[in-house]
């Protein structure tokens, strides 16, 4: 036997999650959400178009602006993640396929929230705070994002009950749920927290410049935080598409938790950001 045939791969036996490791199919359900989130990003699209087309009453330029910062990474966001979902619908390996459901699911868990953040702020462009409808959407914010933390760390923990089998150690279960309490926390101490508060009536007096300062920089973070996590975890499918079918049939166990974690952690910043840029009732 030559050495080459001593160091061939075992032979590829196709695995769309039929009979996988979970009693769920990543593969069967990732063309579903690739249409919705693809129906999710048209929509977000066609919001920028209107914000864009529409002219805002007098004073309203500024959060119009703040709006449109949040709302186009989603869009761009959503469209990679339906994306994602859709290279993951052709899938013949399912832990590959539930490694890029993790990313993929990470991306719409955060920029559900940013796009609502950015809702938020084209109320009062359009001056339409007359019966608290900020401080209505500064709640509906605080739910979103404290569902969608609960959901990524029912994730996280699928995640690795379904690459190990439902062999995860207890203390990684134990470690999601201590990462999703504390980031559920702070979403409601940056929520609670308040922000600068409204300026004196003067236009260009100090206080009033320093409170648009703060919100426009809280603004662009999450925006570029968003960017930032799109970007990342497409390179991370991208990279897990690549690696050879041989590399998934044992999965390293630290390996697994590091995905788990970074794929609860990393969109709870985005969803951190985004309570953080909300404008103020």
């Amino acid at each position: 036997m030559t050495p080459y045939a001593l160091a061939a791969p075992p032979p590829f036996v196709p695995d769309n999650c039929q009979n996988g490791p979970g009693d769920w199919s990543a593969v069967g359900s990732a063309s579903a959400m690739s249409a919705f989130c693809g129906i999710f990003a048209g929509f977000v699209f066609a919001g920028v178009v209107v914000v864009i087309g529409e002219k805002n009453p007098p004073g309203g330029d500024g959060h119009a602006s703040r709006g449109l910062r949040l709302l186009l990474p989603c869009f761009f966001g959503l469209a990679a993640a339906s994306y994602l979902y859709a290279l993951a619908s052709g899938e013949l390996v399912c832990l590959r396929a539930t490694t890029e459901q993790l990313f993929s699911g990470a991306i719409l868990a955060a920029d559900a929230v940013v796009v609502i953040a950015g809702l938020a702020w084209l109320l009062p462009a359009y001056q339409r705070n007359r019966h608290g409808e900020v401080h209505f959407f500064r709640g509906l914010v605080q739910f979103a994002a404290q569902f969608s933390v609960l959901m990524l760390i029912v994730s996280s923990i699928g995640f690795d009950n379904a690459v190990l089998r439902r062999h995860a150690s207890p203390w990684s279960d134990a470690a999601s749920w201590v990462s999703g309490a504390a980031l559920m926390l702070l979403v409601l101490l940056c929520w609670w927290r308040p922000v600068p508060g409204p300026p004196p009536p003067p236009p260009f007096a100090q206080d009033h410049w320093r409170d648009e300062t703060t919100l426009n920089r809280r603004v662009s973070a999450c925006a570029w935080t968003t960017l930032l996590l799109s970007g990342l975890l497409a390179v991370a499918s991208g990279i897990a598409v690549g690696i050879p079918y041989e590399a998934w049939t044992d999965m390293p166990h630290w390996l697994v938790y590091a995905l788990g974690e970074a794929g609860l952690l990393i969109p709870g910043a985005v969803v951190v950001a985004a309570v953080r840029s909300l404008p103020r009732p």
